[in-house]
């Protein structure tokens, strides 16, 4: 509003209502409606709707006939017997009988014999009979238990009442209350 009452251009994102008083074209993404009332073609992709308006033809397999292109388009590549490709189609694919090969798919990778290669695994080794991070060497970072009933000395970063047991001095941004206890 200071920027009209000057005479400028206003340059943020939301000023398609101030660029079409000023009679330029709104050149954000949601100006898809702006466009179309001064008679522009729009170009981002949820335009399909607004291509039937002005009697083009969208890109849908339900109103040209054409495949999908777009990521939701897993309903339509099941229509015609397609393989779906995209992130969350585990669950389709094991209908076709593949592998599914997200980073979530411990269980299904279970049913077809493999190992799991997923960071939350844990559980699912113990299973299979591989050894588990309780009995190796813990190495991520919430491991200051298992290292302290190894008797090993944690290193992590909330590790400051860890050294004052063992009498060594903490060295935390936030340990000055610990340094004045020691």
């Amino acid at each position: 509003m200071e920027k009209l009452r000057a005479g400028e251009t206003p340059g943020w994102r939301n000023s398609a209502m101030k660029y079409l008083r000023a009679g330029e074209t709104p050149r954000w993404r949601n100006s898809v409606l702006e466009k179309l009332r001064v008679g522009e073609t729009p170009r981002w992709r949820n335009f399909a709707l607004e291509k039937l308006r002005i009697e083009e033809t969208p890109r849908l397999k339900n109103c040209a006939g054409e495949t999908p292109r777009w990521r939701n388009s897993a309903m339509e590549k099941l229509s015609d017997g397609e393989i779906q490709r995209w992130r969350n189609s585990a669950l389709d694919k094991l209908r076709v009988r593949e592998t599914p090969r997200w980073r979530n798919s411990a269980i299904e990778q279970l049913r077809d014999g493999q190992t799991p290669r997923c960071r939350n695994s844990a559980l699912v080794k113990v299973r299979v009979g591989e050894k588990s991070a309780l009995e190796k060497r813990p190495r991520w970072r919430n491991s200051a238990l298992e290292k302290l009933r190894a008797g090993e000395t944690p290193r992590w970063i909330n590790s400051e009442w860890e050294k004052l047991r063992t009498g060594e001095a903490p060295r935390l941004r936030n340990s000055a209350l610990e340094k004045l206890r020691v």
